[in-house]
């Protein structure tokens, strides 16, 4: 258990081992501009020097100069046409740049194959190593695919790992949009490293440290997990920072945490200073345990990260407060709400000074553990982090709304969602903050509604449906006690997030479709009477981005007949930047936006709305636009589109979605099965599946996985 104790040590103590390793790199202060050539080049002599040291031992005494030598005019080719900045055309032209121009321009690695060994063997090797460097130069995003199709005869082991390293620095698979995209490239690269270190002999092919560092840090965790079981299987040994970096992809994995950690304990066992930069960051990424959206049975780990810290603080770790605020993420995600407050208030007492985020961490599980007590207690957490009073106030506030909208889930009421929520917060509001610049963004008399009974009274807020509402005897007055302490001083001014939260419970409080609307109106015309200059409207759009535009459009939707001024809404803010995107191509504008540009969060509103109205072309219109926008659809969108379709019992749309939602390389959660249920006639959804994945299987049996 993390104790007083445990936390609270001398520093001699938490001592290590004395040949600690610290993976903190030597900063080496880069030579001025004029001499970085010469010094590249004294590196890459140097570099030469002591990798031919090494590779000298493979030839026998008659291939010794002849190896030499081809050692030699490989790695000085090798160094210019791998220098980043090396002008386009060489001072000196290159003979040989388009040797390889009649491979490279193939399509697949299959193709290449068979051209190559139309050669015979002696003109392959004599060849192979200006057509790899002809590749490097001229087509370097086929390197991996002339490296892999070129195999035969095995090129010298030192030019192998020259281009592996090359590849894996030019790997950009995070810029990839399309997730299939990126994991099919992740895949090349993989099989390519594995053929390597399959076909070569043992020692054949020295992979670089830094070759491995490299794709450690650059592939997914997926493929990263793979190339480092790969190495531990061919006995490759691994430097204590080329293990940091597979710790540091593994351990933001679920499903890889174990062998992170394990990588980890070998470290702290060879006496890796834990407490170094480079650890320090693996173990918060470990410690920090995100629950899979949909509840997928990677959200149900047997890692624990209390045990993790614990065995790392025996060995000498000291948290800090990025690692305390990831462990305390996890233990709220995985409802140990209590124990988290419990260890928050421990950490500050041991000398971590908790931060503003830490203390927002635990107010967020506490609100989602929907119990009053735990929220109470956050509030000491608050004090212990010296979290500015505005945003205390702020996430109480918010409290109240969270609970509500919880309380209408759990309660399965139907739509619309309208909750009792303005009155009680506006009260507890108007005792700490100054009630005039909430006033100027609404039409109604704030003085007035707080001499009502509820301020929940009139016309706009009473409804005619009788409700028991349990956040009103439960939150309501815990929020209303922390607005109550403190009471000395000047009223205090709201900031954007407040005034923000007012606004979307005043929304959500409305009765009626007409109010909504001219609460809209009215909304729009303050935007519009500062017209994007600077001022608090303009802040507003900036620091809150789309959300309150998102509340009253998700309130429209929820009511018939309010479909098309929530499209109205929906066509303000796209109007509006699409209008901004013209302007600032040819003048620079000095005016802010008036109306926040759609998110994902507003398309996805938009289309559930639309599909649960049936509106099916009006839906698939808005997925187009979306797409114009360069928004890319997320799980919960593809979930969206399977259930509304589902739900219309338009089985060929619903399978076309699910093939869209793989194709993009989305998995199919708790979510997808649910609204895969929708369907009456799953039988034939499924042959319909089945039948479609047979065709791509026949095409794919013809085809080059490369091409």
């Amino acid at each position: 258990m993390i104790t007083y104790d445990r936390l609270y040590r001398s520093p001699t103590h938490n001592a290590q081992p004395t040949n600690r390793f610290s993976a903190v790199e030597t900063t080496v202060s880069e030579p001025d501009e004029p001499s970085q050539d010469a010094y590249r080049e004294l590196k890459n002599l140097r570099g030469m020097h002591l990798q031919w040291g090494y590779v000298r031992h493979q030839y026998p005494d008659s291939q010794f100069q002849s190896a030499r030598k081809d050692f030699t005019s490989w790695k000085t080719k090798f160094f210019k046409v791998s220098m980043p900045d090396r002008p386009e055309e060489p001072k000196l032209p290159w003979p040989w740049r388009d040797n390889a121009k009649w491979l490279f321009e193939l399509n697949g690695v299959r193709n290449m194959q068979k051209a190559w060994e139309s050669l015979d063997i002696e003109d392959r090797r004599k060849q192979w190593p200006l057509i790899m460097l002809s590749t490097l130069d001229r087509c370097p995003d086929k390197a991996h695919m002339v490296l892999e199709a070129t195999l035969d005869p095995l090129p010298p082991g030192y030019a192998i790992n020259d281009v592996l390293l090359f590849v894996a620095q030019r790997l950009r698979i995070s810029s990839i949009k399309n997730v299939r995209e990126r994991t099919l490239r992740a895949e090349q690269v993989l099989e390519l490293v594995i053929k390597v270190l399959e076909e070569a002999p043992t020692g054949h092919v020295p992979l670089g440290q830094r070759t491995a560092g490299i794709l450690a840090r650059k592939l997914p965790s997926e493929q990263a997990s793979e190339l480092y079981s790969i190495l531990q299987r061919a006995n490759i040994k691994l430097h204590p920072n080329t293990l940091l970096q597979f710790a540091g992809k593994l351990a933001g994995d679920m499903a890889h945490k174990d062998t992170a950690f394990e990588i980890l304990k070998g470290l702290a066992d060879s006496g890796v200073d834990l407490n170094a930069p480079s650890p320090s960051s693996a173990i918060t990424t470990l410690l920090h345990c995100r629950i899979a959206h949909g509840g997928s049975s990677e959200s149900h780990s047997s890692f624990s990260p209390k045990d993790t810290l614990e065995y790392f603080m025996d060995r000498g770790f000291i948290p800090n407060v990025i690692n305390a605020t990831a462990f305390l993420d996890s233990l709220c995600q995985r409802a140990e709400v209590e124990e988290a407050i419990r260890l928050a208030l421990l950490f500050s007492e041991s000398g971590v000074q908790l931060d503003t985020k830490a203390w927002s961490t635990i107010f967020r599980g506490a609100k989602g553990s929907l119990k009053v007590e735990n929220v109470a207690k956050s509030l000491d957490v608050a004090k212990a982090a010296n979290a500015p009073y505005v945003d205390v106030l702020n996430n109480a506030l918010h409290a109240i709304f969270y609970f509500a909208e919880m309380e209408s889930r759990e309660k399965r009421l139907t739509a619309p969602w309208i909750y009792p929520l303005f009155g009680p917060m506006l009260r507890a509001y108007a005792k700490k903050f100054e009630l005039e610049p909430l006033q100027w963004w609404l039409p109604d008399s704030l003085p007035l509604m707080l001499t009502q009974t509820t301020g929940n009274d009139g016309e706009k807020f009473d409804s005619n449906q009788l409700r028991t509402w349990d956040f009103l005897q439960t939150i309501v007055p815990l929020t209303e006690k922390s607005f109550s302490a403190q009471n000395s001083g000047p009223k205090l001014q709201p900031n954007t997030t407040t005034i923000a939260i007012m606004l979307r419970a005043y929304v959500k409080t409305l009765q009626y479709p007409y109010d909504l609307m001219a609460f809209y109106a009215f909304f729009k015309a303050r935007l519009e009477e500062q017209g994007g200059k600077e001022g608090f409207a303009a802040q507003l759009i900036k620091d809150q981005g789309s959300l309150i535009h998102d509340t009253i459009i998700m309130a429209m939707m929820e009511r018939r007949g309010l479909s098309r001024p929530a499209l109205q809404i929906f066509g303000d803010m796209l109007k509006d930047h699409l209008h901004r995107s013209t302007t600032e191509s040819t003048e620079r504008s000095t005016s802010a936006p008036v109306h926040p540009p759609p998110g994902l969060c507003t398309f996805s509103i938009l289309v559930r709305g639309l599909l649960n109205s049936g509106d099916r072309i009006l839906a698939e219109q808005v997925i187009h636009v979306m797409k114009e926008q360069g928004v890319e659809p997320n799980l919960v969108t593809w979930n969206t589109l399977t259930k509304g379709y589902a739900a219309m019992q338009n089985i060929n749309k619903t399978v076309s979605t699910l093939q869209d939602m793989e194709a993009a390389g989305f998995k199919p959660d708790l979510f997808t099965f649910k609204a895969f249920g929708k369907l009456k006639n799953q039988g034939r959804a499924l042959e319909m599946m089945e039948g479609i994945i047979d065709v791509n299987r026949q095409k794919m049996e013809g085809d080059d996985l490369y091409e």
